[in-house]
């Protein structure tokens, strides 16, 4: 499954997308679309080793949501700190 599926599978994009949005008003504000990509790969990979360590087989979907919900909401408190 990829990353893109799992976000879709948990319904977290708009979550996820809180998040990316307080990264680029922290770096400056929205300046096109190299930098939006420039802050958005890196919160993916971060997310995508997030998932990779805690998954385990046979998890049902809440879970894998948790995971996700749950990092993302330790970046946003942590972007606000």
């Amino acid at each position: 499954m990829t990353l893109e599926q799992i976000i879709d599978m948990t319904g977290e994009f708009t979550h996820l997308h809180e998040l990316v949005m307080i990264h680029i008003e922290r770096s400056g504000g929205f300046t096109g679309s190299d930098a939006y990509f420039k802050t958005v790969q890196p919160l993916l990979d971060l997310l995508e080793v997030e998932i990779r360590i805690r998954f385990r087989p046979g998890m049902t979907q809440q879970q894998v949501k948790l995971i996700v919900q749950n990092w993302i909401e330790q970046e946003m408190r942590e972007c606000r700190n």
